[in-house]
């Protein structure tokens, strides 16, 4: 059971050490935890082909930050989504680098990621929440506003409020919603949280630890609706994995 799967987890470490397995799963959209429990599914496997295959020509074009850190750095080549892929190689190098981030201080943890995820996707606010036990509501942990500088926690939204949002939170992996307020998913949230928030675009990701879906961390675009692409959202799962890596240790 997830023979396959855990070992393209412990190539990647090889490679590249937690960056490049927490690379992996953000481009294969499968947690180490998942590939090593699930079975070895065709599409598990090809997708973590294919992802492998990305994570390697990353390292072939990059340079390596000091082994200690255990993450990469891609070369300095052109057009946006080169640079895009530098922002987030360099984001989560940095992340990397902060090993204290991973013993257990959660706190710590989603607030950096907060303000580390707004300046690489160039969002107003990212908020890390938590889901509670009888699976009713979800609470701020963190809630970082770009502009301000402000971090703040402690808002709650409750399930009966918003089924749409919470049942999309249970089956899907990523809420890349360009239009926020038509989406079905989304689209609870309009007249109470996003129009007085001036937020057109949302991109969550639910948070899972050991099989079990615990939060999401939302990036919210203040602006005119934005259409997310491919690399965005990886980079948005790669986020929720660094938390949910935090939350195991703990």
């Amino acid at each position: 059971m997830g023979k396959q799967g855990r070992a393209f987890f412990e190539e990647a470490e090889r490679l590249g050490g937690l960056a490049a397995k927490a690379q992996l799963a953000a481009r294969a959209r499968v947690t180490s935890t998942e590939a090593a429990t699930a079975d070895d599914t065709p599409d598990m496997v090809r997708r973590l082909q294919t992802a492998m295959m990305e994570v390697k020509s990353l390292r072939s074009s990059s340079k390596s930050v000091p082994a200690a850190e255990g993450a990469i750095v891609p070369s300095n080549t052109g057009g946006r989504e080169a640079m895009f892929l530098r922002s987030q190689f360099r984001c989560v190098a940095e992340l990397m680098s902060q090993r204290a981030l991973f013993l257990g201080d959660v706190e710590k943890t989603v607030r950096r990621v907060d303000e580390a995820a707004a300046s690489t996707l160039d969002v107003e606010r990212v908020s890390v929440w938590k889901l509670d036990a009888t699976r009713s509501k979800i609470t701020c942990l963190d809630l970082f506003e770009r502009t301000a500088a402000k971090h703040s926690s402690g808002v709650e939204l409750f399930r009966k409020d918003f089924e749409s949002y919470f049942v999309a939170l249970e089956s899907e992996r990523t809420i890349a919603a360009g239009d926020a307020h038509r989406d079905p998913r989304t689209s609870c949230f309009s007249v109470s949280y996003l129009k007085p928030l001036g937020i057109d675009s949302m991109l969550d990701v639910p948070i899972w630890v050991q099989g079990t879906m615990v939060g999401v961390i939302c990036h919210e675009h203040v602006g005119p609706a934005r259409k997310w692409n491919s690399d965005e959202e990886s980079f948005a799962y790669l986020m929720s994995t660094i938390v949910a890596l935090s939350m195991e240790r703990k």
